[in-house]
């Protein structure tokens, strides 16, 4: 076999490789394109999100002539959730700064409906993203690094190793830059994909139509999942039992 047959025989596999047959007795699952959510990990991250909601409600379009002279009213229901309580508080407070009529009786105004929804998914999620250039920055880190540490300090120790050092310590500035600010990683929030995750939806309705809604999602930590997960006990204190479940020796509380 000669050379250009070779030559073809390796296009014609290398054409081929990506190829896949028509047909499959099941959809291929794929992925999603990368998208980022926000991590709520502070009280002030419920403050920044109740503003953000506040804008756009204020942003909606033809929302003056929607209200059309009255107010809006954000019922305040108790035995919420600990992070529910603190967004409508916060929303309140939003709206008033930006100059949307807030009435605190619901008497003649519209209802600002707060909707919210907390989800459990599978542990261990991982992002599993390739970021280009990850390994082009690594090696011209260590090239950096290699020709800094073989400069020749033997002539004027004090001075060259000086030069050297501050010459080290603006090459790590500068790699770490390159690795968070310029690829964006310094935006991902720490630690792991939390499993736990919220849907928020404020919508304002005018006689049973809604007439500007708006949802968001976002993550949460899972150490905090009291925050908003777990409802207070509502009219009554919890009693806690001890009795016989049933054994002779075994007691339980109930």
């Amino acid at each position: 076999m000669n050379k250009s047959a070779v030559l073809c025989a390796m296009l014609a596999v290398a054409g081929l490789s990506g190829c896949a047959s028509r047909y499959a007795d099941v959809p291929t699952p794929t992925r999603f394109e990368a998208a980022q959510q926000k991590k709520l990990q502070a009280a002030h991250h419920w403050q920044v999100i109740a503003g953000h909601v506040a804008d756009q409600l204020a942003a909606d379009p033809g929302m003056g002539d929607k209200l059309a002279g009255r107010a809006l009213h954000v019922p305040q229901p108790v035995g919420e959730q600990a992070f529910v309580e603190g967004f409508r508080e916060l929303l309140i407070t939003a709206l008033v700064e930006r100059g949307m009529p807030v009435a605190t009786r619901p008497d003649g105004a519209l209802n600002v409906d707060v909707r919210y929804a907390a989800y459990r998914f599978s542990p261990e999620r991982v992002v599993n993203q390739y970021r280009y250039g990850q390994l082009t920055s690594l090696a011209v880190g260590l090239w950096g690094l290699g020709a800094i540490g073989a400069s020749d300090v033997s002539r004027s120790v004090g001075v060259n190793a000086g030069a050297v050092l501050v010459g080290l310590g603006a090459w790590l500035d500068g790699f770490t830059w390159l690795e968070n600010e310029a690829s964006g990683r310094a935006k991902e929030a720490s630690g792991s994909v939390p499993q736990s995750e919220i849907v928020l939806t404020t919508s304002i309705a005018d006689a049973g139509r809604i007439i500007a809604r708006k949802s968001h999602v976002y993550f949460v930590v899972d150490s905090d999942a009291d925050l908003y997960w777990k409802r207070p006990a509502v009219g009554g204190v919890l009693l806690k039992l001890e009795g016989d479940c049933g054994g002779e020796v075994q007691k339980c509380a109930r």
